[in-house]
């Protein structure tokens, strides 16, 4: 493509800070993070949080879970007690000891009601955590203790076989109660922060770079070969794509959809696609008008050909979506809406008929805003639904913004429909059924359904595994009988790596951490 080849001069102008030293690796980072606090980051920021906090499990570079913080666990019988060893000698970045106290600390500020956390209700399960998070109980009164320095233990009110995944999760990870508290919530500014992971804050340029180094007191710190990994944002995907040729970048995130052909033909080995535990979909927000009526969702749900967004649209090889959990979940039952086999006309002329139900027409178009952010081939999915909605007498307004906003906006309730994306750090369908349940930090979409909430308790209280992903199916379709998102499509992992760059290993939770790669003379 003559535009990639005459890029290849243009871009050498964008061979940046430390772009030549050969034990620095140059990362694309799709969006600068909003804040460097593994309780309340948003955006598409995880592989930065990874490179810099560690809790009590990790993964391995295959997805494999593995012992983090923890050297080892011991799980009672009846599965409601774990008892977790820290490593011996486990330290901050800067130096000073970790302790079981402060796993204490870390687990009672993620469930603080008024923290602004983003993962509390994936620790619902730990005893008393639902109730401190509605703000019944003290954050004391959490099923958790330190035995002694290096014994930390959770109590459960209910069996949780997802627990371990989930404290792999870097919002799990120690949190420096000292520094927070002397600094409040710009503890994780630069000159401040201090990490538990295998690298540490550096330097941060806004809008430019974020430059983390190796750090000394991370307990695998030996067997780490990257001494810097620096974090370029890079929101427009041509303008990566064009770093990535120029050999300015060496590992990118995503690429633009529409150069697939273009990649596979002219870079051999360094295209990595592989599915991931995560959705793409449109929320709605239920809690107002227009999509307080399941008339209207059901509409605009029905109508989109969700074959024609993955082939067209995407290109990437991404699957169609008719539900929330996607289909690389183990052993689930996936419960697919019987609308998904009829043909479209039959969809279209059932979504004018919902749509003039609900009082909307020719003379009464339904008129509404959807929000959606970087990449480009989001403006395309965006303009493509514009095109499709429009077929049923639909105006879409679309609104183009940072993800930063957007994040806010939905967290806040402060929007009509949103394109959204979710990945889940565990293999199962409850982390993706959490964004339906009343009262999740997740539920940007407002639902509720007595019904669906007591199914998905149901689910949590069966012991034996086939029971519990049967009662959670139950609890989806429940659910997508209501419409209140719109599943589109499941994603996938696509990465550019460079040549030269060794470790990585494709798998469905899209572990890239910095510490497992390295570099091989070509």
């Amino acid at each position: 493509m003559p535009a990639f080849r005459n890029a290849l001069l243009a871009s050498a102008s964008l061979l940046l800070v430390s772009a030549g030293a050969a034990d620095t690796l140059r990362r694309g980072a799709v969006a600068e993070p909003n804040s460097l606090d593994p309780q309340v980051v948003s955006g598409a920021s995880s592989t930065i949080m990874r490179d810099l906090f560690t809790g009590l499990t990790s993964y391995d570079s295959a997805g494999r879970l593995i012992p983090g913080a923890a050297e080892s666990w011991e799980i009672s019988e009846d599965g409601l007690t774990y008892r977790f060893r820290l490593r011996e000698n486990l330290k901050w970045s800067d130096g000073s000891p970790i302790a079981a106290k402060d796993f204490v600390y870390t687990l009672r500020r993620l469930l603080t009601p008024g923290n602004r956390t983003r993962f509390g209700s994936f620790f619902y399960s730990i005893r008393n955590g639902r109730r401190i998070m509605s703000g019944e109980l003290d954050p004391t009164e959490l099923g958790v203790h330190a035995e002694d320095e290096r014994t930390f233990v959770i109590e459960l009110q209910r069996p949780d076989p997802t627990l371990l995944e989930k404290l792999s999760n870097y919002a799990a990870a120690a949190m420096p109660q000292a520094v927070i508290e002397e600094h409040g919530r710009r503890w994780s500014r630069p000159g401040r922060v201090v990490t538990t992971g295998p690298y540490r804050l550096a330097e941060w340029v806004p809008q430019s770079y974020l430059k983390l180094e190796k750090n000394p007191h991370f307990y695998g710190a030996d067997d780490i070969e990257i001494e810097t990994v620096q974090y370029f944002p890079t929101t427009n995907a041509e303008t990566a794509m064009r770093r990535f040729l120029a050999g300015d970048l060496e590992f990118l995130l995503t690429f633009p959809s529409d150069r697939m052909e273009w990649i596979e033909e002219n870079l051999p080995g360094q295209l990595k696609i592989w599915p991931a535990l995560g959705i793409s979909y449109i929320t709605f927000n239920n809690r107002k008008p227009p999509f307080d009526d399941v008339r209207v969702r059901r509409a605009l749900t029905i109508s989109v050909d969700r074959e024609q967004i993955a082939d067209r649209i995407m290109v990437v090889g991404v699957p169609p979506a008719y539900t929330m959990t996607p289909t690389v979940v183990s052993h689930y039952d996936h419960p697919v809406p019987e609308y998904a086999h009829r043909p479209m006309p039959d969809r279209l002329a059932e979504a004018r008929s919902l749509l003039e139900a609900a009082g909307y027409g020719p003379d009464r178009p339904l008129t509404f805003e959807l929000r959606y952010e970087p990449p480009e081939e989001n403006r395309r999915l965006a303009i493509a639904l514009q095109a499709i909605w429009r077929e049923i007498g639909v105006n879409t307004e679309l609104l183009f913004t940072d993800f930063g906003t957007l994040y806010r906006s939905v967290g806040t309730g402060d929007y009509t429909a949103a394109r959204f994306t979710w990945f889940s750090p565990t293999d199962s369908p409850e982390t993706f059924l959490f964004i339906l349940e009343s009262g999740a930090t997740t539920n940007y979409s407002g639902y509720s359904n007595p019904e669906y909430d007591r199914l998905i308790a149901v689910a949590e209280a069966q012991l034996d595994p086939d029971a519990r992903l049967a009662a959670y199916s139950e609890a989806e379709a429940t659910a997508l009988a209501d419409f209140p998102v719109m599943p589109l499509y499941f994603m996938v992992h696509r990465n550019l790596v460079a040549p030269d760059i060794r470790g990585y290993t494709p798998n469905s939770r899209g572990m890239t951490a910095t510490r497992y790669l390295y570099r091989v003379k070509q």
